[in-house]
């Protein structure tokens, strides 16, 4: 799908704002309520826009540790992939992943309530699983910025 400029302009307003209302969506962005409703519809059906959410403050509700992870597999067969990429699936302090280059396999961002709850992630989970070789982490200090509305 190609992208027109009033395209980019409903997705800028829903980067901006996801509770705007199909009216003022309208009313930013000079389109008729049909036709927003059908680019909405085409944006979601073509995966474009993948999901509406609330983003909550992670301090607000407890989960005060933010760490990034580097994982290593034992070996890069389908079979450890898969185990690694269902690990992160259903580990839901586990918030992204990434396949990554250089000398780690895998980045994972984590969040959890605190250190006890870090340690226990990482040892009875992360370390425990048997496709992981091994794992070293960051734990984050402050966060300066955290976004995710993309520079269209």
């Amino acid at each position: 799908m190609k992208l027109s400029p009033s395209h980019l302009d409903l997705l800028r307003a829903i980067q901006e704002d996801a509770g705007l209302s199909l009216e003022q969506l309208a009313e930013k962005t000079g389109v008729s309520h049909t036709t927003l409703w059908r680019r909405l519809k085409d944006l979601e059906t073509e995966k474009i826009i993948k999901e509406r959410a609330a983003i909550l403050d992670p301090q607000a509700v407890g989960f005060t540790v933010c760490a990034f992870v580097y994982v290593n597999i034992s070996s890069h067969s389908d079979k450890n992939r898969a185990a690694i990429e269902k690990l992160v699936e259903t580990t839901p302090e586990i918030l992204e992943c990434f396949s990554i280059t250089g000398p780690q396999d895998y980045l994972l961002k984590v969040r959890v309530k605190d250190i006890a709850a870090y340690e226990s992630l990482l040892m009875d989970k992360i370390l425990a699983h048997p496709s992981v070789a091994s794992a070293s982490s960051n734990i984050t200090l402050r966060e300066h910025k955290s976004t995710t509305a993309l520079p269209l």
